[in-house]
């Protein structure tokens, strides 16, 4: 008798994405780099449920020496269009992706932190900074300028727990 099988890293992944988020937590001063760890495992994560569905699609839809190829087509999409692709195809054709969902809009947000943590492009960037008057420690604060403020904001790392622990549980819904 002649059997398919696959082995998936889906589980593996997803079970270290839900773990991660413990070790995340920010000190008073700094970001938890360890972020950067949770948001390139649960961005892998989800390229290997949707990977895996377009791979079970192909299989069940194309003759044994044609699946792969097929497959492959999809495969080489970006992960935002293997998101938006998925649904339609597992259904046939009847059902579209709902990209105003809070679990694709979750989900879209993942592939934007993750290209922003994989591809980082960090520019220098000039300001002028105002210096407060020295403290009673020879210290001085300083107050920085709205731009850099919001780049600061804005950074991976700023990313909180309850986010995170969205981004998780986003997975596991999506791996049903």
């Amino acid at each position: 008798m002649e059997m398919h099988f696959v082995f998936t890293s889906s589980r593996g992944l997803i079970e270290s994405a839900e773990y991660l988020p413990a070790h995340t937590e920010d000190d008073d001063a700094f970001f938890n780099s360890n972020k950067y760890s949770f948001i390139l495992v649960a961005a892998a994560s989800l390229e290997s449920l949707l990977n895996e569905g377009i791979i079970s699609w192909a299989f069940r839809h194309f003759p044994k020496a044609d699946h792969k190829r097929h497959a492959t087509a999809f495969l080489s999409m970006n992960l935002s269009k293997k998101l938006d692709v998925l649904g339609f195809l597992l259904s046939s054709g009847k059902l579209i992706t709902d990209n105003e969902s809070k679990i694709y809009q979750t989900l879209i947000n993942l592939i934007k932190l993750r290209n922003e943590v994989a591809h980082s492009k960090d520019f220098y960037k000039e300001t002028d900074i105002d210096y407060g008057e020295l403290d009673k420690d020879g210290g001085r604060s300083f107050l920085l300028p709205y731009d850099i403020s919001k780049l600061m904001n804005n950074h991976p790392l700023s990313i909180e727990q309850e986010k995170c622990q969205f981004i998780v549980s986003s997975l596991k819904h999506s791996a049903r």
